[in-house]
């Protein structure tokens, strides 16, 4: 009983390995069919074009593509064609000549020392002159005549006196392919071989030994290589004249036939319009025999086999997830095979090419359908993923801009193509509320804490986020530290403003990641819309399109909606941190006015930048303006020096102040090109200044350069340029910058200044005393000079802390040889007392001079100063 079962056990772990391997043979067995199918029905679709023969004009397409590409080779010079050619004939009479013609031809002693002379013409009919031509004939004893068959199969030989008379027959029939051009020659029909042929073996018996011929049962393969007019011919009259030496003639292979135009036409892949002649072929013919250079065909057999071995590993290798991998590999694969073949043909073999290549295609477009297939299994597995990742951003998981944006358009419009019968009866309008969310200085967090602590940190907000919000609500990220939550159905705004400072509570309590402890504030920006409900219009409710072409007179859109939270958002930004901003239309309306005066001052650059603009002389057209404020010295009251001060003479708005429009230029880079403009046109002023009066001579020209200005690489090159193109010493140029713009970038900055202080350029700090770098950078700033701001001026007599720290600041200017310039001169007694003040600084203001125009200070400069 124990050895039954154990038999059993066996028996059955026996049968289960048995399943198993079978399975997993089967299993492969299906891949590989798989894997081969490809090549399985290329061979089922191949096989009846070469059957048909469908694909027999691609290949005589690729045989005369080759033997064009290929171009001319060198011809055999044992060859010489007298050519019958319309010269001739006009010359000696219409053609068919009679047999005198070629008595005469054959009695000229140049053709003596030919060698064979063979005529690609019939003689099958008697002739008067037969006994003479056949003397003649006979008497070289080495002349080849020609004969071929009738369309009834009958021989056309030539006449009995004229065989016995020639050394030899040959034939010249021709095999035409079904383009009309001949590609392969009968070497020997019914044991007559070729004209050509029975020329050789000629001239083998009386000149020279020449190597076995090809096989003459086998039709031979014409290599072309030699266009009509390229191959040399001699005119059949001008042997009859005397014109050629015997030498032409020496030892050579003379071919005697037919050129002349609309006789014994032949087409060949060189020549199709004017074709060529009979004479031609046999001329090439005799050449591929010399040279050993006809066409040898590749076994079809071993080019099946090669392609279906090609075929068979592009089945089983290329990959099926990759479709343009297949077809690349296809290509490259059925280019190569093209390349090989025209190698080939160069080398004189001919490789079929269109069957291996549409082979090789048909397999690569099953394997392209293989792949779409599993392509497509792909993309229904992983649809929902697609749509997740198109809704959804990366990082937080919560919705992107699209999807708000789509939610938005359904909310606004569709809810209006209901009927108004279907939509609740107690509901007058739906408000919506958008809420955009801006975290403050997230930058910086990132800086510090580095980018993974950034993403963790936006996750996080997410969550809180997503805690404040009901359910029915959408919350997304727009990119960088920017929320939006869409409110649908609220009861009143109130309830929009309440999760709002829910929002500012949640985010104002400190976060914890990674052991870091982060404080974050945040500024939101509230946007209502109320979607009114259908107006009954009969029983049929507008169709969606009909309320697209029917909105409110306002325009308004899901991007205008966004827009306006994101203007609110700005304001509440304007106020400080941890602020909430209703949206208002004047709101709008300012952001609107700001966005036009914007691309009014890019218009005005590009006035300015404009090359027919560009002359300082002509300022017509320049909607900028400079008006230059003088700097007088306190100790003589004279004119030193004049600060360029630019003014914007708007088309429509007139004459804009600086301090409306220098910030946006500055917000939008425009700054740049701006202080360029200012720098090249108040230093070329100067310089006409110094030109035309004589009291002008000393005085200097100072330019405010703005901190983006100060940044940019080539600011030096440009200073250095200007200064050179005007030939303006630069001395006579001050710079004025800020203290602030000079601590965004310090090292570079203080790099850059002292390179223009080596070029001899002044640096002076404008508004001293209100940056936050006053007295703890100021050893190590090089600058020649500090203007001090007018807030200080203005403060004198008005207490003695002012006065204090008006002397403090003009002493530790003096104690480091500065230079000091005092803005802001209002009144006489500000003037005696910074005259009594200071021994050796300058003044500016109001009291002084106001900014004049080009006029203005040119007036005053043409009087004493």
């Amino acid at each position: 009983m124990r050895f039954q079962f154990s038999e059993f056990i066996s028996q059955l772990f026996s049968k289960a390995w048995t399943n198993r391997s079978f399975g997993r043979i089967r299993s492969r067995v299906v891949r590989l069919v798989w894997r081969a199918l490809p090549t399985i029905f290329a061979i089922v679709i191949i096989i009846p074009f070469v059957y048909f023969q469908t694909l027999q004009p691609l290949e005589f397409w690729v045989y005369n593509s080759f033997t064009t590409w290929r171009g001319d080779r060198p011809w055999d010079d044992r060859i010489v064609i007298i050519a019958i050619d319309d010269a001739s004939i006009s010359k000696l009479g219409g053609f068919p000549w009679t047999r005198n013609r070629y008595v005469q031809l054959l009695q000229k002693p140049s053709l003596k020392a030919a060698s064979v002379i063979g005529f690609d013409i019939l003689w099958s009919e008697t002739s008067p002159a037969d006994p003479q031509l056949a003397e003649i004939i006979g008497r070289y004893q080495r002349v080849v005549l020609s004969m071929a068959w009738n369309k009834s199969g009958e021989a056309l030989l030539p006449t009995d006196e004229l065989s016995n008379a020639g050394v030899a027959i040959g034939h010249i029939l021709k095999r035409e392919d079904s383009d009309g051009i001949v590609r392969q020659m009968d070497l020997q029909i019914h044991d007559i071989p070729a004209l050509s042929v029975a020329m050789l073996q000629t001239y083998e018996l009386t000149t020279a030994a020449l190597s076995h011929l090809p096989s003459l049962r086998q039709p031979l393969t014409i290599n072309w290589t030699k266009r009509i007019k390229d191959i040399p011919h001699i005119s059949f009259s001008d042997v009859l004249d005397d014109k050629i030496p015997a030498s032409a003639f020496r030892n050579k292979i003379v071919l005697v036939g037919v050129t002349a135009s609309g006789i014994d036409g032949l087409v060949t892949p060189f020549d199709r319009n004017p074709p060529a002649n009979g004479v031609h072929l046999h001329a090439v013919l005799l050449q591929n025999l010399l040279q050993k250079n006809s066409l040898t065909i590749a076994n079809n057999q071993d080019v099946w086999s090669i392609a279906l071995l090609i075929s068979f590993c592009m089945s089983l290798l290329l990959p099926r997830r990759n479709l343009w991998l297949g077809f690349i590999s296809a290509s490259i694969i059925s280019g190569l095979w093209f390349a090989i073949a025209l190698i080939a043909f160069n080398f004189n073999y001919w490789i079929i090419s269109a069957v291996p290549i549409l082979m090789l295609l048909l397999t690569n477009a099953v394997i392209a359908l293989q792949e779409r297939w599993q392509v497509q299994r792909s993309l229904n597995y992983a649809k929902s993923q697609i749509f997740y990742d198109a809704t959804h951003d990366r990082l937080t998981g919560l919705f992107n801009r699209a999807l708000i944006e789509e939610k938005l358009q359904n909310l606004m419009f569709l809810d209006q193509a209901l009927s108004p019968h279907t939509y609740p009866a107690n509901v007058k309008h739906r408000l919506l509320a958008v809420l955009w969310i801006n975290i403050d200085r997230f930058k910086n967090i990132n800086d510090i804490f580095g980018h993974p602590i950034g993403n963790l940190l936006l996750v996080e907000v997410g969550k809180r986020l997503q805690s404040c919000i009901p359910i029915t609500a959408s919350t997304a990220r727009f990119g960088g530290a920017e929320f939006v939550i869409l409110l649908e159905n609220l009861a009143n705004e109130q309830l929009a403003i309440d999760i709002a400072d829910r929002i500012q509570s949640r985010l104002q309590e400190k976060f914890i990641l990674q052991g870091h402890e982060i404080e974050i504030a945040a500024n939101i920006g509230i946007k209502f819309h109320e979607v009114e409900p259908p107006v009954e219009q009969g029983d049929i409710a507008p169709t969606h399109e009909q309320i697209r072409e029917q909105k409110p007179a306002e325009q308004i859109s899901p991007e205008t909606i966004l827009r306006d939270a994101d203007t609110a958002m700005f304001y509440a930004k304007k106020l400080g941190n941890s602020y909430t901003k209703v949206f208002e239309i004047s709101m709008r309306e300012r952001v609107l006015e700001r966005l036009q005066l914007e691309k009014d001052l890019r218009q005005a650059v590009a006035i300015a930048q404009d090359p027919q603009n560009q002359d300082p002389q002509n300022q017509e057209n320049q909607e900028f303006l400079i008006y230059y404020q003088p700097i007088v010295s306190l100790k003589n009251m004279r004119i030193v020096g004049l600060e360029a001060l630019i003014r914007w003479r708007h088309p429509q708005r007139g004459l804009i102040s600086p301090t409306y429009f220098i910030p946006l230029a500055e917000e939008t880079g425009l700054i740049i090109p701006i202080g360029d403009w200012i720098m090249r046109n108040a230093c070329y002023q100067l310089k006409s200044w110094h030109q035309r009066f004589t009291n002008a001579k000393d005085i200097t020209i100072s330019v405010n350069l703005s901190p983006k200005q100060l940044a940019q690489d080539d600011v030096l090159d440009k200073c250095l340029n200007t200064l050179q193109e005007i030939e303006l010493e630069p001395q006579y140029l001050k710079i004025e910058l800020t203290e602030s713009s000079i601590m965004e970038n310090p090292n570079f900055a203080v790099s850059v200044l002292r390179k223009m202080q080596q070029a001899g350029i002044n640096i002076y700090i404008d508004d001293f005393g209100t940056g936050y770098s006053s007295l703890a950078y100021l050893h190590k700033f090089p600058f020649d000079g500090l203007k001090i701001d007018r807030s200080f001026v203005n403060n004198i007599h008005a207490d003695n802390n002012g006065t204090e720290i008006l002397q403090a600041i003009i002493s530790l200017a003096q104690s480091v040889n500065a230079h000091i310039v005092a803005e802001g001169i209002e009144s006489l007694a500000q003037l005696n007392y910074l005259q009594d003040l200071l021994q050796e600084g300058d003044g500016q203001g109001f009291f002084l001079f106001r900014p004049l125009d080009l006029k203005g200070i040119e007036a005053i400069l043409q009087t004493s100063m």
